[in-house]
């Protein structure tokens, strides 16, 4: 995920502040909006996470070929060029945050992430921790994966902002 995140960071390490946070029409969304958006997301997904397993790991369902199957096929879309639209339980960005604020908060969200998965025992990766909104319950594993991709994902949109924005 850090890999990814740096090649998505990449693709606007020379973009002003003003360039950050402009957008292509009314209709979409600025490269501010889109790390909004992956905060959120990824917010989300590690608090659904902490509040499934504040119960213990072993009263979690297992992962079934059915739940792997959705979670493979979800990674899969997302490594596609196809717009998604976000799902209603994310709330839209708002572009009111400084770029250096939006780093920032993210920064602390990964090391927040990245502590509650680095004390997750292997015996747990099959246990049904989170519900991706559009596919249902995964294991530990996709979801990482889902996370992974999410922000490949939008480096599309990023290509596509830069197209209109920086041109």
């Amino acid at each position: 995920m850090e890999e990814t995140t740096n090649e998505f960071l990449s693709h606007i390490s020379d973009w002003s502040d003003e360039q950050l946070s402009q957008k292509e029409d009314k209709n979409n969304w600025s490269a501010n909006q889109v790390i909004e958006h992956l905060i959120s997301s990824e917010t989300g997904t590690l608090v659904y996470m902490k509040k499934k397993s504040s119960s213990g790991w072993d009263v979690l369902e297992d992962a079934t070929d059915e739940t792997r199957a959705a979670g493979q096929a979800l990674t899969a879309r997302l490594s596609t060029n196809m717009r998604i639209v976000a799902p209603s339980v994310l709330p839209e960005p708002t572009n009111d945050l400084s770029h250096a604020q939006l780093r920032t908060q993210w920064s602390a969200l990964r090391t927040e992430l990245k502590s509650f998965i680095d004390n997750i025992k292997p015996e747990h990766y099959k246990k049904l921790v989170f519900k991706q909104p559009s596919i249902g319950m995964i294991h530990i594993i996709a979801t990482m994966q889902f996370l992974d991709a999410h922000v490949r994902h939008h480096i599309h949109q990023l290509e596509r902002i830069k197209s209109s924005v920086l041109a």
